[in-house]
């Protein structure tokens, strides 16, 4: 008998077992057994099923323009809602970016490697996550992980080395994000409120459709703080988002260390675990020191509890903390911030005496129209003005792969409105 043949008895065989759930009610039609997309070993019926999608809620901004999407529930249940409830899209900004991405780097390989490599350093949590995401979903798990392994693949100094493709992504530019972040308060702001500006300055708009599924992932989990991840549908790792405990992100590339190396916890996740355990600024400093660093990235924290912000150089071997009015060196530049403000990017020359004329007249106004567009790069991707007291603030992304975020129209969001929303809605 062969393989075909025994193949086909054993289907028809299945077929006919599973008759009688259907008539019981057991599962729907909806539910397709043969399908190998839907695989997961945690929702095994309809009602499982039901009871899971019930944890979550899709909703969006007041403008209309970004989706909101708010989980809770287990990291399995968590990426199952997203893959479920926003299928559709998960499934053609990933599997876009994934054969872009195949294109331009030539051999998918290079993604199994590196994420191979970084597999042991990435916390079980996101794992899970990633798992439910494609299952959800029914995508290939290869491009779920392929997807989250880009972003240590482009800042990896070995980049060079292997695949001359990456300085051709951005026209004129390198892949190797750059960005910029900052953090004023005090007497340099209009109203003495603390603003936090983060410009991701990362050309993949020009080789995906990110900037065409924005999302605010509003995340509840079982164990840790609230937080909304300020990205794409799909992308579970976090390169911008606050918490509940008014605590934000901001990341940049800070060139290539020559100690670089793809076996340590990817920053996406690594910036994920702030989100989800870090009270105050103390915490993220533990939290990032005690993980494997991999590249060499700039971070800008601010805790809007204290009004206070920092900047931290971190390499797979070093950490240097920098302080709201303190000195930096990153790399050839020397950064001297007024008091009450820390900042940092590719373009330090614009940004220093931007700071100085603006300082006492900053509002997220004259941020958005005077001072962001003077620091992005050709390559702005997104911009966040965060106001971390008020749990709130403002987003642009690029239009398309010529026309950046800093022209665009900024989405206001109320991240502890929604959340407070989310919760009742539970409780009810």
């Amino acid at each position: 008998m062969t393989n075909d043949r025994r193949f086909k008895i054993s289907r028809r065989a299945l077929v006919a077992s599973s008759v009688p759930l259907f008539l019981s009610g057991c599962i729907t039609q909806r539910i397709d057994f043969f399908n190998v997309l839907l695989r997961s070993d945690r929702i095994s019926s309809a009602e499982e099923e039901k009871a899971v999608l019930a944890k979550a809620w899709r909703t969006q901004t007041e403008d209309g323009r970004i989706t909101v999407l708010c989980t809770r529930g287990t990291p399995y249940e968590q990426g199952y809602q997203q893959g479920v409830l926003l299928r559709d899209e998960v499934r053609k900004n990933l599997t876009y970016m994934y054969e872009k991405c195949i294109e331009k780097f030539r051999f998918k390989e290079l993604f199994a490697e590196a994420y191979e490599r970084q597999r042991p350093y990435i916390p079980e949590t996101y794992i899970d996550e990633m798992h439910g995401l494609a299952h959800g979903a029914r995508l290939e798990l290869e491009v779920v992980h392929a997807i989250h392994a880009l972003p240590e693949i482009t800042e990896w100094g070995g980049k060079k080395r292997l695949v001359k493709v990456v300085k051709q992504m951005i026209r004129g530019e390198e892949l190797g994000t750059t960005c910029s972040n900052l953090a004023c308060s005090g007497a340099s702001t209009a109203d003495g409120k603390m603003y936090v500006v983060r410009i991701l300055d990362w050309g993949l708009h020009r080789i995906s459709k990110l900037h065409e599924h924005p999302l605010l992932h509003i995340s509840v989990p079982d164990v840790g703080y609230a937080s909304v991840n300020i990205g794409w549908m799909g992308f579970l790792g976090a390169v911008s988002g606050i918490n509940e405990r008014q605590i934000t992100l901001g990341e940049m590339g800070a060139g290539d260390a020559p100690n670089e190396d793809m076996r340590g916890t990817p920053m996406p996740f690594l910036l994920r675990e702030v989100l989800t355990k870090a009270d105050s600024l103390a915490d993220v400093r533990s939290i990032i020191t005690g993980h494997t660093g991999t590249n060499k990235f700039v971070y800008l924290m601010s805790d809007g509890k204290t009004g206070n912000a920092e900047m931290y150089l971190r390499d797979r071997d070093s950490f240097t903390v920098a302080k709201m009015g303190e000195h930096l060196v990153v790399g050839k530049h020397e950064l001297s911030p007024p008091p009450g403000v820390v900042y940092g990017g590719h373009y330090p020359e614009r940004m220093a005496p931007a700071i100085l004329e603006n300082t006492g007249k900053i509002t997220p106004d004259v941020l958005m129209k005077e001072m962001i567009p003077k620091f992005a790069m050709a390559s702005n991707f997104q911009n966040v003005i965060y106001d971390p007291r008020a749990l709130s603030g403002w987003v642009a992304n690029a239009k398309n792969a010529t026309e950046r975020a800093a022209e665009q129209p900024y989405t206001y969001f109320d991240f502890g409105k929604i959340l407070a929303e989310f919760r009742a809605k539970s409780i009810g």
